[in-house]
C-alpha cells in the first residue's frame, strides 16, 4: 500500500467513525421512540433516553423554570417595565380626556345590553331581591322602586312584585345624598348656628332701645327654636324631595357631560392622571406578581405540558433550540476520530 494511504486511510478512517458514533448518540436521545421488544425480552436502550426519562426530565424542567427561570420578582419587574403597562396608562388617560367619552357611555360599555344614549338603565328583575333596604352608608346603585323613579318609603323593602324595576345609578345617587343631608341635619346641632346668624342679623336694630327691648335674648331664643323646627320639618317634609330631584337631575346631566370637562372642572391635568395610573399598575403588579406565584402552580403547568409531548414533538423542540449545537457536537466526534487515526499511525 503506497504510503500516503496508508497515512490517509486511518484518519478518514477515524473521522468516519467518530461523525457516525457521535450522531447515532444523539439520535438516540430520541430513538427508538417506543420500547422494542424480541419476544418477551426487551432491547437494551430502547426506547431512546429522553422518551424513557420523558416525566423524570419534565418534572426538573418544570422546577427550573419555576424555582429560577420565571419567579415572582421577575414578573413584577416585567410588568413594571413593559411596554403593555404603558400603553393601558396610556388608553386609560385617553378615555378620561377623550371628547366623545362619557359616564353614561362608559356604563353602556361596563354593563351588557345598556345603550349610551338611554335613560338610567333598567336591569332584569332579580330572582331573590333584597329583604331590606340599605342605610345610606350602604350605597348601591340600584333601588326598589314603584316603576316611576319614586321610592317605595321609608318602610322596609319587601320582596319586588311583579312588573317594579331597579332604577339606574343616578336616582340612587340623588336618594342618597338627600337621605344623607336630612341624616347629617337632624345630627347637627342647628340651634347654634342660626343664633348666631340672628343676633349678627339683629346688631343693627337693637341699636333702637325701643326695638332691643323686644328684641331681648328670651325673644331670639324663642325666635331660633321656631326657625330651627320649621327648618327641619320642612327638611324632613319637603327638603328631601327637592334635594333628591336636583341631585338626580344633576347626575343625569354630568353622566353624559364628557370626561375631559368634568375633569377640567376638578383641576385634574393629563400628565398628573397618565402618573397615577402609572403608579396604580406599579403596585398592582407588585400585589399581583407575589399571588400569581402564590396561587398559580407554573411548575405543575410545564412538567404537564412536558409530559403531555409525543416524542416527536419533543425531538422537534430540542432540536429547534439546538439543532447547531448537536451538529457541532457530531463535527466534533469526526474531528477527535480523525486525530485518534493519525496516532495510531505512529504506533
Amino acid at each position: 500500500m503506497p504510503l500516503i494511504l496508508k497515512i490517509l486511510v486511518p484518519i478518514a478512517l477515524g473521522a468516519v467513525i467518530g461523525y457516525f458514533t457521535n450522531d447515532l448518540a444523539i439520535r438516540m436521545l430520541f430513538r427508538p421512540r417506543r420500547p422494542v421488544f424480541i419476544g418477551k425480552w426487551r432491547l437494551p436502550f430502547t426506547p431512546g433516553i429522553i422518551p424513557k426519562n420523558q416525566s423524570r426530565i419534565a418534572k426538573a424542567v418544570a422546577n427550573a423554570v419555576s424555582g429560577r427561570l420565571f419567579t415572582s420578582g421577575d414578573l413584577i419587574e416585567q410588568i413594571k417595565g413593559s411596554a403593555a403597562k404603558e400603553e393601558i396608562a396610556g388608553r386609560l388617560t385617553d378615555a378620561v380626556f377623550g371628547p366623545d367619552v362619557t359616564l353614561r357611555s362608559l356604563t353602556a360599555f361596563a354593563v351588557p345590553g345598556v345603550s349610551a344614549g338611554s335613560e338610567p338603565a333598567v336591569l332584569p328583575e332579580a330572582e331573590e331581591p333584597p329583604v331590606s333596604e340599605p342605610e345610606p352608608e350602604d350605597f348601591s346603585p340600584f333601588e326598589e322602586t314603584d316603576g316611576t323613579g319614586q321610592e317605595t318609603g321609608d318602610e322596609p323593602a319587601k320582596a319586588l312584585p311583579e312588573g317594579k324595576t331597579f332604577t339606574g345609578a343616578a336616582d340612587k345617587v340623588g336618594a342618597y345624598v338627600a337621605d344623607l343631608a336630612v341624616k347629617k341635619l337632624n345630627a347637627a346641632d342647628l340651634h347654634i348656628v342660626i343664633e348666631d346668624m340672628v343676633w349678627e342679623g339683629i346688631q343693627e336694630y337693637r341699636k333702637n332701645p325701643l326695638i332691643a327691648l323686644f328684641l331681648n335674648e328670651a325673644a331670639v331664643d324663642t325666635i331660633c327654636d321656631k326657625v330651627e323646627g320649621a327648618l327641619r320639618s320642612y327638611m324632613q317634609d319637603k327638603g328631601r324631595d327637592l334635594l333628591r330631584d336636583l341631585v338626580t337631575q344633576e347626575a343625569r346631566a354630568t353622566a353624559d357631560r364628557p370626561l375631559c370637562e368634568i375633569a377640567e372642572d376638578v383641576g385634574l391635568k393629563r400628565e398628573r392622571v397618565e402618573k397615577a395610573l402609572n403608579r396604580t399598575l406599579d403596585r398592582f403588579a407588585e400585589q399581583f406578581g407575589a399571588s400569581f406565584s402564590e396561587k398559580t402552580d407554573i411548575a405543575g403547568i410545564v412538567q404537564k405540558k412536558i409530559e403531555e409531548m409525543d416524542a416527536a414533538q419533543l425531538e422537534e423542540l430540542v432540536m429547534s433550540v439546538m439543532k447547531k449545537e448537536l451538529q457541532a457536537v457530531i463535527n466534533l466526534g469526526a474531528l477527535l476520530g480523525a486525530v485518534i487515526g493519525a496516532i495510531n499511525i505512529l504506533f
